[in-house]
């Protein structure tokens, strides 16, 4: 076809469509004409339409349960909420919601959590192994080190694990989350990638971990990482995230800022207020431009509040109704009514999960070999059984409890058309080797002040699974340097092998009446080995043999004893059962030590002898802030006497405190207490736990002491315990028979 005939052709096709249109126009114009008519006499009803409203909450630690004040309000006012955006406690808060939540189970969930121990990041005492148990007895403090790349401090003060444990429970139904648009409420989080300095927004992944990540305040909870991502509480860099909420398509952002109130200029008299306030000052800097951009900005009153009250939610949740009610004019505007808020409720509840699966496999992310094996089999036995968070729990907190992981995580995940089981260990990244590390502080005597440093180095499978060696050194009142094998006999059982050596030198005194004579020093030094059985975590039993170098020499005064040097073979053995809840202020249960020792040799006489000494104590729990104790010690030497500071010693602070330390001595003893605890205040999670008011009464005995001791020492003693990140301190005062009365204070176990 030439061109001439191909224009010819495409001229007649245009008007053929032309025409084709005129009539489809024609014909629907018509149409419409009759059916105007026939609906002219029906009103016209447009279709509801309102502004897609989003949510913004603002970090703020504590101060953010004002949150859910203010979405308590909103509730009850029909006020809908399209997007959710928050960052920190907002973020939190705003996961909650979005996830279906209503304000009540919001505030019943924050109300519930025990904050001083999730804050704490401790792994409770009961769920540590029996190892772990006794490095907390000898170090009561969270200060751990690790030697992994050499000295090194963890990267928070808390892992963490309690928050993700929390979250991990909550957000299980929603394991398969393919986006937080998917949620009742399309929800978005903000955290700080420290490896960037970058704002990250979480839109998609395990809700679980977002809400975790958005909430790690620097120095408090360690970062959560991902990959090559690390990331860190979202306030540095987005703390009321109003941008965000537009970017979700929301055309009118409510914004929620919790007004601290002015500053307090005293603050900047510390390093750490000053600190503080610049840290302030650049998270206020970036909020600036988006309390400008919120259409209704909510400024809640929480000034008297500090952000670390995380036990006051129920006196900071009013705060955020009371500041909603006045704006209650702005918010209004956005309120429906009763059908259109039914409507919206019934969209929203629709979109709520709350089945779980019951898993059929599990599966350990990120480790390898035995220890992919040992965590796989501590959750086979959840297999095909209805997912149980706290027995979980309770599996996770007693293989955090060996100290190999600083937190473990769990969600579920589908496979091949099953679902399983998804566990998450995170190995301590500074460890191990772990150095435990003290400082010990007695004194009931100005001219007696016990002040020692210890530290305690662990080094975990150089022979072998399951082995560790221990070596602890310390220096000042008992100074020495002691290093121990534990060898499991069988991985995975329970019997063990420990061969040890130490050496060690202590400072005594002798007394006459309550005058002291002279100060010896004491040495025992030596190698032995024991043959074990752990019975639990919290009871194990040795049988041991050891050879030392036992002596004494005269420091400083009068020569009241000869002095000695043995070279013996010591027969031992040693139970201890640890079954209380805490090791500075425990509020119930029981522990019990029991030793005996046979020694070939004694001092100042023939042949050998033996002794055995033992310690029970148990607690009990009064109303919600009382603890009744007691505790009851013995030991005898089986009718050996003259064994001077080879025997028992009674004396010094919480060992019958209004008498000097050691001024009481002979070869067999009694001591007896009984008391009451009060706790009177909670200190920060972050550095302490609670402030208690004590009084208890001691009485004892001492057998085949000096003249001049008495018959039944006794005394009434009252004091103040504070549980902090360094260890127990406590002081108060003794009042005993014969005129004796002391002060006395210190830092270290005080039971």
């Amino acid at each position: 076809m030439n061109e001439a005939s191909q224009g010819v052709a495409m001229c007649g096709v245009r008007q053929g469509v032309s025409l084709f249109y005129r009539w489809m126009f024609a014909t629907i114009a018509i149409a419409a004409t009759f059916a105007g008519a026939a609906e002219a006499q029906k009103p016209v009803v447009e279709p509801p339409t309102r502004p897609r409203i989003g949510l913004v909450l603002e970090g703020g630690g504590a101060l953010g349960f004002a949150h859910i004040g203010v979405i308590e309000w909103m509730e009850a006012h029909h006020i809908p909420v399209d997007d959710v955006a928050g960052t920190s406690m907002g973020g939190l808060i705003g996961g909650l919601y979005a996830s279906g939540n209503s304000p009540q189970e919001i505030e019943t969930f924050v109300g519930g959590i025990d904050w001083p121990a999730v804050l704490s990041g401790q792994v409770p005492f009961p769920a540590l192994s029996y190892r772990r148990k006794e490095d907390r007895l000898a170090f009561p403090n969270r200060l751990q080190f690790g030697l992994k790349h050499g000295l090194s401090l963890p990267n928070g003060l808390n892992s963490g694990s309690g928050v993700g444990l929390l979250l991990d429970r909550t957000m299980l139904p929603y394991y398969d989350l393919k986006s937080f648009d998917d949620l009742p409420i399309p929800f978005r989080c903000v955290a700080t990638d420290i490896t960037t300095g970058h704002e990250h927004v979480f839109k998609d992944g395990s809700l679980a971990q977002a809400m975790r990540s958005t909430m790690s305040i620097p120095g408090v909870f360690a970062p959560v990482a991902h990959g090559d991502e690390v990331f860190s509480d979202g306030a540095a860099v987005n703390n009321l995230p109003v941008d965000v909420a537009r970017g979700m398509g929301a055309e009118i952002v409510i914004a929620v800022y919790l007004d601290t109130g002015p500053v307090d200029k005293t603050s900047f008299n510390s390093l750490v207020g000053v600190a503080g306030r610049n840290l302030s000052i650049m998270v206020a800097a970036n909020e600036l431009k988006s309390m400008k951009d919120a259409n209704v900005l909510l400024k809640v009153d929480v000034s008297k509040f500090s952000s670390s009250e995380f036990e006051k939610s129920a006196e900071i949740i009013p705060q955020g109704v009371k500041m909603a009610e006045e704006h209650a004019a702005e918010l209004e505007k956005y309120a429906l009514n009763d059908a259109d808020w039914q409507a919206y409720v019934a969209q929203r509840d629709a979109r709520r999960r709350t089945r779980v699966p019951v898993p059929q496999f599990v599966t350990v992310y990120g480790l390898k070999g035995a220890q992919r094996a040992e965590v796989a089999n501590e959750f086979t036995k959840y297999v095909g059984k209805p997912v149980d968070p706290d027995r979980i729990n309770s599996t996770i907190a007693d293989l955090q409890g060996t100290g190999t992981y600083s937190s473990i995580s769990y969600n579920l995940l589908d496979e091949k058309d099953k679902t399983g089981l998804l566990v998450r260990p995170r190995l301590t990244n500074y460890g191990p080797p772990f150095l435990n590390v003290g400082l010990t502080l007695a004194s009931n005597d100005s001219n007696d002040i016990q002040l020692g440093l210890g530290g305690r180095a662990t080094f975990f499978g150089l022979t072998g699974p399951g082995s560790e060696v221990r070596v602890d050194a310390s220096i000042g009142q008992v100074a020495g340097v002691a290093g121990e094998l534990y060898q499991p006999l069988i991985v995975g059982k329970r019997y063990f092998v420990a061969p040890r050596a130490y050496y060690t030198h202590t400072i005594d005194s002798f007394y006459s009446g309550s005058q002291e004579l002279s100060q010896y020093t004491e040495e025992r030094n030596g190698f032995g080995v024991d043959l074990g059985y752990r019975f639990s975590s919290k009871a194990e039993l040795r049988v041991g043999e050891d050879y030392q170098w036992y002596g004494e020499t005269l420091r400083v005064g009068q020569p009241i004893e000869q002095i000695f040097h043995l070279t013996p073979f010591v027969s031992n053995v040693r139970f201890q059962y640890l079954g209380q809840d805490n090791v500075q202020v425990p509020t119930r249960g029981s522990e019990l030590l029991t030793r005996y020792a046979y020694s070939t040799q004694r001092p100042f006489g023939e042949g050998g002898y033996s002794q055995w000494d033992s310690k029970v104590a148990h607690f009990l729990p009064v109303g919600e802030k009382g603890i009744i104790f007691g505790t009851m010690e013995g030991g005898t030497s089986f009718g050996a006497t003259n064994l001077g500071l080879a025997g028992f010693s009674l004396g010094g602070a919480l060992r019958l405190s209004a008498y000097d330390r050691g001024e009481l001595l002979g070869s067999d003893y009694f001591l007896g207490q009984a008391g009451f605890l009060y706790r009177l205040g909670k200190l920060n999670p972050v550095i302490g736990d609670s402030i208690y008011a004590a009084g208890f009464y001691e009485i004892g005995k001492v057998w085949n002491a000096a003249p001049g001791t008495p018959t039944l020492p006794n005394d009434i003693s009252g004091a103040v315990v504070v549980k902090t990140i360094l260890g127990p301190f406590y002081g108060g005062g003794s009042i005993g028979d014969s005129d004796h009365r002391k002060w006395f204070f210190g830092l270290g176990r005080v039971f």
